[in-house]
């Protein structure tokens, strides 16, 4: 199994609660974090995510400028590519949860206990490397996609030259590595003739 310490993360840390805080720190990963930050409401984290970006944000309930901060969590989930945990009183963590789950929110109960913190912020970044390795995967597609768009032009035009299919294809290709370009810039010369 490959070893996934080997990149660093941003947290951002929204609570008013200096206790709440304490009890973060010490629940994240040793070595994980190279950035981690703290604000005391939404519309100073609101501000801050503005500036940078952050891998895994936890919210502290409630919140000094916006109640339960529910609101905030949605805008979050639906505007920005970064994992919630989302800390709530206990009464009403079941409901919350229950709910929350749905939009891959994670919800611990407040006060927190033993180590749930720490693997819901494990959890949250297995959840990043993926969404990230998925990201890499689609636009390495994308460029290839666009890649075959600009040689099917290409070939089309060197059809109409009077060339066959194949021996387009054989040109494109042929000229890419004789001359050490992509197939891409082969065809976008070829193209722009």
């Amino acid at each position: 199994m490959s070893n996934r310490t080997d990149r660093e993360y941003a947290i951002l840390i929204v609570s008013s609660s200096e206790q709440f805080n304490m009890v973060v720190r010490k629940s994240i990963p040793a070595g994980r974090f190279s950035t981690i930050e703290i604000r005391k409401s939404a519309s100073a984290a609101r501000r801050e995510m503005l500036t940078r970006t952050y891998d895994i944000i936890i919210i502290n309930a409630p919140l000094s400028d916006e109640g339960m901060g529910s609101d905030f969590v949605m805008d979050l989930h639906e505007k920005k590519d970064i994992g919630i945990i989302y800390a709530v009183p206990g009464d009403i963590y079941s409901k919350v949860s229950g709910y929350l789950v749905d939009y891959g929110i994670i919800t611990v109960p407040k006060p927190v206990k033993d180590n749930s913190l720490g693997l819901s912020i494990r959890l949250q970044l297995s959840m990043q490397d993926k969404l990230r390795k998925t990201r890499r995967q689609v636009a390495k597609l994308e460029d290839k996609m666009e890649e075959l768009r600009f040689v099917s032009r290409a070939k089309i035009l060197l059809v109409q030259r009077g060339m066959s299919e194949d021996e387009a294809h054989e040109y494109i290709i042929r000229t890419a590595m004789n001359r050490g370009l992509s197939k891409r810039a082969v065809a976008e010369e070829i193209i722009d003739d």
